[in-house]
């Protein structure tokens, strides 16, 4: 009986020596939240001066009109990604009219874009790409034009359990 007290004794003993002694994890001292809050400050600066009268009036945005044509080739088309990237990383307005023009485009090249824009801080931008998203809901990798209709579903191999 006293043997194995000593053993439970000795066992918290050791528990408790290395419950104190386990180092504590720092949870903020490697976070670096000045860019967090850089992002903030505009934002609110931004909806700040969008809330006061005449703002709006005074703001001439940039407007991008789409391509007469779209592009064809690869390269043109990687032309047209690289301009919708960096219009996307300027942020603001021009971030929503990147993601009108890939609405627009509805070409599958756009795709990592508007998967981006659907995590974005800005409401109108994840709207847009929620916009863009709806043309290739339901589409398989296949090419498969959107106007053909869906083959009927088959029945499972084993269907005389199923009835």
């Amino acid at each position: 009986m006293t043997q194995a007290l000593s053993a439970v004794v000795i066992a918290a003993v050791i528990g408790g020596c290395w419950l104190l002694g386990r180092p504590r994890p720092k949870l903020l001292r490697s976070t670096d939240a000045s860019q967090v809050a850089a992002l903030n400050r505009g934002q609110m600066e931004r909806l700040l001066a969008t809330d006061r009268p005449g703002a709006a009036a005074s703001a001439s945005p940039l407007v991008l009109q789409p391509p007469a044509s779209w592009p064809r080739d690869g390269r043109s088309r990687q032309a047209l990604l690289a301009q919708l990237e960096r219009q996307f990383l300027a942020g603001g307005h021009q971030r929503r009219q990147a993601m009108e023009l890939c609405r627009a485009w509805r070409h599958p090249a756009a795709l990592p874009l508007i998967r981006r824009g659907l995590r974005d801080a800005d409401t109108g931008v994840v709207a847009l790409a929620a916009e863009a998203m709806t043309v290739f809901r339901g589409r398989t990798s296949t090419g498969r034009s959107v106007q053909a209709p869906a083959q009927a579903a088959r029945l499972p191999r084993n269907v005389s359990r199923t009835r």
